[in-house]
């Protein structure tokens, strides 16, 4: 996914304060989808949010944690293994991103790791690129880093409230006004997958 040249692809700001405020891009069918300017960077941080209904917090790990799946999750993902499991909710997994032309083709090896509160109630998801992990393809571009994470919170209510947020450079030669048109659309589209995919 191009638009996943922030799925695996993105370096989040150190603090607050290296960033500047969250601005509203889109609020449609209960997916509100922010960006903001990151000090030091051409390339814009995304944060999406938005409310699962009737369903719960294991549901929605286990389909975060589908790497087989991602194709259905991510926008562009036309290729997706796992590289190394390390316990349910922990893997290094590889995808590869078809990008429109004349852009090239991407890949992207991530870390993921969630970390469940003690009352099974809450979840946080860490993403982190690790590209040296797997060999390189000479007709992809291999994003080189990057670093998010999700946020899950089991309510009373049978739902589960998410936030989806990223920054990152996907590598090569993408003009960051080009890659900066997907900050909007990629995390719209995934969170729309993920609804799809928890409340079928």
């Amino acid at each position: 996914m191009f638009k996943l040249l922030f799925i695996s692809t993105m370096l989040l700001a150190a603090t607050s304060l290296n960033s500047s405020s969250w601005e509203l891009k889109k609020d449609n069918d209960g997916i509100k989808v922010y960006v903001r300017s990151v000090e030091g960077s051409s390339f814009k941080e995304y944060k999406g949010e938005t409310v699962l209904k009737n369903t719960t917090l294991t549901k929605v790990l286990d389909v975060i944690f589908d790497i087989e799946n991602y194709d259905k999750l991510f926008p562009d993902v036309s290729k997706q293994k796992v590289v190394k499991q390390i316990s349910r909710y922990h893997n290094i997994h590889y995808v590869k991103i078809s990008t429109p032309w004349p852009v090239s083709d991407r890949d992207n090896v991530s870390e993921l790791e969630a970390t469940v509160s003690e009352d099974g109630k809450s979840a946080k998801i860490i993403v982190n690129a690790k590209p040296d992990m797997v060999e390189k393809n000479k007709d992809l571009v291999r994003i080189s880093g990057g670093k998010g994470h999700w946020e899950l919170k089991e309510n009373n209510d049978n739902s589960v409230s998410v936030v989806y947020q990223y920054h990152g450079n996907p590598g090569g030669s993408i003009p960051s006004w080009l890659a900066n048109s997907f900050v909007v659309s990629h995390p719209f589209e995934t969170l729309e997958n993920l609804h799809k995919r928890v409340e079928k």
